[in-house]
């Protein structure tokens, strides 16, 4: 029978979504725990919160892996001959290749490339697919396997991964999803089906499905001061106002802009971490965090090197035009105290 155990917690940035679920995880030593998120640095971040937590280890119940390597070694892999009728046919993962869309679905070539990879569009579809064949083998499977399984950084999942989803939640297996529609960023392929459900659309797909899944939104955030909250949250002003619990002043509060011509003096002063729009951003020459990879992280300032249109968006606050709201989004929400923009 089903768990229906399930719940997505939809939470702004800083209200703890992965300390949550690696409290959990902890705090289920009878159960076999799977945690799975997409980003490389988002699943380091994790085991190294667990082994901080657990005396260097990560315990035996708990299982981390990446999104990809949960989808293809045990969604995909295990029954794939139901499919490709030729035992161990796939190999590994095509991460670039999208061939998938473009021939007939019962053949081999809809999934796979010449060198008998699976491409990344079609990973979920295929598992769903395999485990229709089967009989709901590749479910059965993992509720053998994990008592209950905790999603990071649901907002990255697209596509096929939401019917993947869609089976997980019909199953025995407690599925706990963690995440913030406004931190879509890096989605884990390019497919085009359920488009609508991407980023905040995502909020309508769970809408959909609360018979199956509780939804519980979290707007405290312990990261950042609501002067940095309010400037965010005008982002995405059909989302739920974000409530600062930081109440800290340090007399250097909130978002600011500078010229760049006060860059070094500032850095002097400040100490800020570096955040910059991608690795061809001029910082003054000085260390930076590309802002992909700075989500999930907390520092005490930041200094912003971002795109010529979040400079354009700071002065004249125009969302209509403004097309990167979940990078400035994610960008200024790493700070607690001050969030500048070198203009």
């Amino acid at each position: 029978m089903p768990s229906h155990n399930n719940l997505a917690i939809i939470a702004a940035a800083g209200s703890r979504k992965t300390e949550y679920v690696i409290d959990k995880a902890l705090g289920m030593p009878d159960k076999n725990v799977l945690i799975t998120t997409y980003t490389n640095e988002n699943q380091r971040q994790i085991i190294e919160r667990i082994q901080a937590k657990s005396n260097g280890t990560v315990p035996a119940h708990i299982t981390v892996l990446g999104w990809f390597t949960f989808l293809v070694n045990e969604c995909a892999r295990p029954y794939q001959n139901a499919f490709t009728l030729k035992p161990g046919y796939m190999k590994s993962l095509n991460f670039i290749g999208e061939r998938y869309r473009l021939t007939s679905k019962n053949s081999l070539s809809y999934f796979f490339d010449k060198n008998r990879d699976i491409y990344r569009n079609g990973v979920s579809d295929f598992a769903c697919d395999v485990n229709q064949i089967t009989g709901g083998k590749v479910i059965a499977r993992l509720e053998q396997i994990w008592d209950h399984i905790f999603i990071d950084e649901v907002q990255d999942l697209v596509g096929f991964d939401l019917d993947l989803l869609d089976r997980l939640f019909d199953s025995t297996i407690g599925i706990t999803l963690v995440g913030d529609p406004r931190q879509y960023m890096v989605p884990t392929n390019t497919a085009s089906k359920y488009k609508k459900y991407k980023k905040e659309g995502l909020l309508d797909w769970f809408e959909e499905r609360k018979a199956k899944v509780t939804i519980e939104p979290r707007v405290q955030s312990h990261r950042c001061n609501q002067t940095i909250c309010d400037f965010a949250d005008a982002l995405f002003p059909n989302m739920p106002s974000t409530e600062s619990l930081n109440t800290e002043v340090t007399g250097h509060d909130g978002i600011f802009i500078i010229p760049r011509a006060d860059v070094a003096a500032y850095v002097a002063t400040y100490k800020p971490t570096i955040l910059r729009e991608n690795k061809n951003t001029d910082t003054e020459g000085l260390a930076a965090i590309n802002i992909g990879v700075s989500k999930g992280s907390t520092y005490d300032r930041v200094l912003i090197f971002p795109a010529s249109t979040v400079i354009q968006y700071y002065k004249n606050r125009d969302l209509e035009n403004f097309k990167s709201r979940e990078r400035l989004y994610v960008a200024a929400t790493r700070a607690r105290f001050s969030a500048t923009f070198v203009e």
